[in-house]
C-alpha cells in the first residue's frame, strides 16, 4: 500500500519516536473558530478591494470622460476666430485647465484608494491581533487540559499502586508460605 506524505497516521507513528505526544496540545474547536474568522476576514477584504476598485475604475471613466468633453470645447474655441496671439492664449488655457483637472482627478482617485488601504490595513491588524490571541487561549486550555488530564491519570496510577502494595505483600507471603511448605515436603 502506498501512503502519502501527508496521511495524517504518519505523522502519528512518528511523534512518539520524536518524543512527542499524539494527542493535541490545544483546542480543536477553537483553533477551526479561529481558521473560520480568518476565512471571513480574507472574504470581507477581498470584498472591499472590489468596491474599492469599481469605485476607483468609475470615477476615472467619469474623469476620463469630462476631460475628453472639456478638450472638445476647448478645441472649438481655439478653432474660433481670432488672432494667433489670442489662439495661442486659448491654447495656453486649456492645456492649464486639462492639467489641473487631470491632477484633482488623480488626486481623488487616490484618495479613494488610500481610505481603502487603510481599511484594509485597520481589518488585518484586527484579525492578526485576534489570531494571535485566539491561538494562544487554545494552546493554553489544550495544555491545561493535558495538564489536568495527566495530572488525573498520575493520581490514578498512584491509587492503583497503593491499592496493589497490600495485594503484592499477600502475595509474596502466600509465596514464602507455599515455598517453604514445599520445602518440608522435599
Amino acid at each position: 500500500m502506498v501512503r502519502s506524505f501527508f496521511d495524517p497516521s504518519i505523522f502519528k507513528q512518528m511523534m512518539p519516536k520524536q518524543g512527542l505526544s499524539t494527542s493535541p496540545v490545544f483546542d480543536m474547536k477553537q483553533m477551526m473558530e479561529t481558521q473560520r474568522k480568518n476565512m471571513q476576514a480574507m472574504s470581507d477584504l477581498m470584498q472591499l478591494g472590489m468596491e474599492s476598485v469599481q469605485q476607483a475604475v468609475s470615477r476615472q471613466a467619469e474623469l476620463v470622460g469630462r476631460i475628453v468633453q472639456d478638450n472638445s470645447s476647448y478645441a472649438s474655441t481655439i478653432i474660433a476666430e481670432g488672432t494667433p496671439e489670442q489662439k495661442v492664449q486659448r491654447q495656453a488655457d486649456m492645456v492649464r485647465k486639462s492639467y489641473e483637472a487631470t491632477v484633482a482627478g488623480a488626486r481623488e482617485v487616490n484618495e479613494i484608494l488610500t481610505k481603502s488601504s487603510e481599511e484594509v490595513a485597520a481589518i488585518i491588524n484586527r484579525r492578526v491581533t485576534a489570531s494571535l490571541s485566539e491561538f494562544k487561549a487554545a494552546f493554553d486550555q489544550g495544555k491545561n487540559a493535558f495538564e489536568h488530564n495527566k495530572a488525573a491519570a498520575t493520581a490514578t496510577v498512584e491509587k492503583v499502586v497503593a491499592n496493589a502494595k497490600p495485594a503484592a505483600k499477600k502475595t509474596a507471603r502466600k509465596a514464602k508460605a507455599v515455598a517453604k511448605a514445599a520445602t518440608k515436603a522435599a
